[in-house]
């Protein structure tokens, strides 16, 4: 039940941080919650790099999705356990980097997303 629920938050957690990347993509001025807060509005590599990430936390979602069994898209156990590591050592060096960062909104809202990410990641994947 642990791993459905980390599971579940984790793809929350994703889908609410695409959202966000997919309105920085676009060019709404939400730039001071993400990428150290530099940029009001992101320039165009930035904006790629967002859509990019949307599409890295969609493998994830359907990664954490699969290794708590809750779907099965690749049917292949340990690509999808490999997945959810590196995605879990990923936003273990994110939050970092968000803790750190010179933007006051990034550090209080995409810390503890990111944190929150972290935590279930790692439940599934050592519980799953």
């Amino acid at each position: 039940m642990v791993v459905l629920i980390a599971a579940i938050i984790a793809v929350v957690v994703f889908a609410v941080i695409s959202v966000l990347q997919l309105l920085l993509a676009l060019g709404l001025p939400l730039g001071k919650l993400a990428y150290g807060g530099k940029y009001e509005k992101l320039p165009t590599n930035m904006r790629i790099m967002s859509l990019v990430a949307i599409g890295i936390f969609a493998l994830a979602s359907i990664s954490v999705l699969e290794r708590a069994r809750i779907i099965t898209v690749f049917n292949n156990p340990i690509f999808t356990l490999v997945v959810v590591w590196v995605i879990a050592v990923y936003l273990a060096l994110n939050t970092l980097t968000n803790a750190i960062s010179k933007s006051k909104q990034e550090k209080l809202i995409m810390t503890p997303l990111s944190l929150i990410s972290v935590i279930c990641c790692l439940i599934v994947a050592i519980a799953a």
